[in-house]
């Protein structure tokens, strides 16, 4: 029997308390480790010289690939950094204990998370922290960091006027959750600040530009749904001509164009629709336009015939969301056929397809189509999120089959989620812990900080918190 087969990776500490570190006595050429190495599970001894290893969790601290981990043993010692390649060169693995502050045992520089453990209580001090980060971490000019790498403790540059105004939405939809007037004051601050800086007006309508000049569909339907998160009342002007901006930019047939400088153009499609959609679920909602409500049947007809065709998952969260929006309101037997359809499908490509391990558990990705994302908190805070709208349209029918599915689903992507999210347990090996505590990395093997990682969490716990779905369909 080999290794895999008698016991689990993340399950071997409970099966050899007693050991420090287990030793896998045969030697691997570099391509036979590049195989069987696993990052945050295996350590790596380098059979040339003293001391040549790095323990399981380092790549993980420093957030460097196994190639970059043996360059930095090769010039440890003087030698050429690509000595790992040398001829001959054998290597061992290794899995050793990770014990910190004398006690706490981390696997993969994680606290592991069951799903059984996942309470209201959990999700409300996860929630917390949330807010916490973000009224440590927003600027004296309303923004937020885009992107931060703990392990260098170093900012980018970058920016992006969608993700920025995600987690604007995600700030309002947590200042109303908790009440709490500080951050609404922050998400008030954050919205001038991205409007100012990216809206722009033309003949009778407005739309956004975002940091790279181009004018997208996906941020003007997010500058919407920022404002809708917010303000439930009449549509304001400025909603209004946004709205203006979403509906020019649907064609005859129901699709959209998703750049304005560009009729032809389909680039991010997968996303914009569904974005665009929403925020004219929202306005129709709100309004008493009839060019909202037939925007949604013309994108209902278009998406739902090209996606039978050809699935992609990447529609599937903020359509649900649209469809069960305009389910709600109108009562449209084919939104909520469409919204189940695209759960349905989502959860079975998705989220059950998945090899994972343990601590991996309800991240949506699907090995075999490596064209549809790699895991990322941001995917996964996302697909939640719009599963929840899923659920509601399940529970307003009173269809308990899909409530149990869609539930359970939920539960396993919400895991996943707070299993990434920084805590102060985890952020042990950062220089400021203020600026990482509250927030999410982008996978277990990746430590990066993105901003909508954030927002999306924020959007989707909020929404996982208000169904009390950690009390039912267990």
């Amino acid at each position: 029997m080999d290794r895999t087969a008698l016991f689990s990776t993340l399950g071997l500490v409970a099966l050899f308390a007693a050991c420090t570190t287990l030793f896998f006595f045969h030697d691997l050429s570099y391509s036979e480790l590049q195989k069987e190495y696993v990052p945050g599970v295996h350590g790596v001894h380098m059979l040339r010289g003293e001391g040549l290893s790095f323990d399981p969790w380092e790549p993980l601290e420093k957030n460097l690939s196994l190639e970059e981990m043996l360059k930095a043993l090769c010039g440890e010692v003087g030698l050429d950094s690509s000595c790992y390649l040398d001829h001959g060169m054998r290597f061992r693995t290794f899995e050793k204990k990770h014990i910190i502050d004398g006690a706490l045992t981390l696997h993969r520089t994680l606290v592991p998370l069951s799903r059984e453990e996942i309470t209201p209580a959990l999700l409300d001090e996860r929630i917390h922290l949330i807010a916490q980060w973000l009224k440590l971490n927003q600027r004296p000019d309303g923004s937020l960091p885009y992107l931060y790498f703990p392990s260098t403790d170093s900012y980018s540059a970058d920016d992006n006027a969608i993700r920025q105004l995600i987690t604007v939405q995600g700030i309002f939809a947590l200042a109303t959750a908790l009440d709490d007037t500080e951050l609404q004051r922050a998400g008030e601050k954050a919205e001038a600040r991205a409007l100012q800086r990216w809206i722009r007006g033309s003949a009778g309508f407005s739309h956004l530009f975002d940091y790279d000049g181009r004018s997208s569909l996906g941020a003007s339907a997010l500058a919407v749904l920022v404002m809708r998160g917010h303000d439930t009342g009449v549509v304001s002007e400025r909603e209004r001509q946004l709205g203006e901006y979403l509906l020019l930019m649907q064609r005859p047939n129901g699709s959209f164009q998703t750049f304005l400088d560009s009729p032809a153009s389909t680039e991010n499609e997968r996303f914009y629709s569904g974005e665009a959609l929403t925020a004219l679920a929202r306005l129709a909602s709100a309004s008493d336009d009839t060019r909202y409500d037939d925007a949604l049947t013309k994108g209902h007809q278009y998406y739902w015939e090209k996606l039978r065709n050809d699935f992609s998952p990447q529609y599937a969260p903020w359509h649900m969301q649209a469809y069960a929006l305009a389910y709600l309101d109108t009562k449209n037997e084919e939104y909520a056929h469409y919204v189940f359809w695209l759960a349905d499908g989502l959860i079975e490509t998705m989220l059950e397809g998945d090899k994972a391990l343990p601590d991996e558990d309800g991240r949506f990705f699907n090995r075999a189509y490596p064209d549809w994302g790699p895991p990322h908190s941001a995917s996964t805070g996302i697909y939640v999120e719009g599963l929840t709208y899923a659920y509601e349209v399940a529970e307003e029918r009173g269809d308990t089959k899909k409530m149990e599915r869609y539930a359970d689903a939920i539960l396993r992507g919400t895991r996943s989620l707070l299993q990434l999210q920084w805590t102060p347990e985890t952020a042990y090996y950062v220089d400021h812990p203020d600026r990482v505590v509250g927030s999410f990395k982008v996978s277990v093997t990746n430590n990066t900080m993105r901003i909508d990682q954030v927002g999306h969490a924020a959007n989707a716990l909020v929404r996982v918190r208000a169904l009390s779905l950690t009390n039912a369909h267990k």
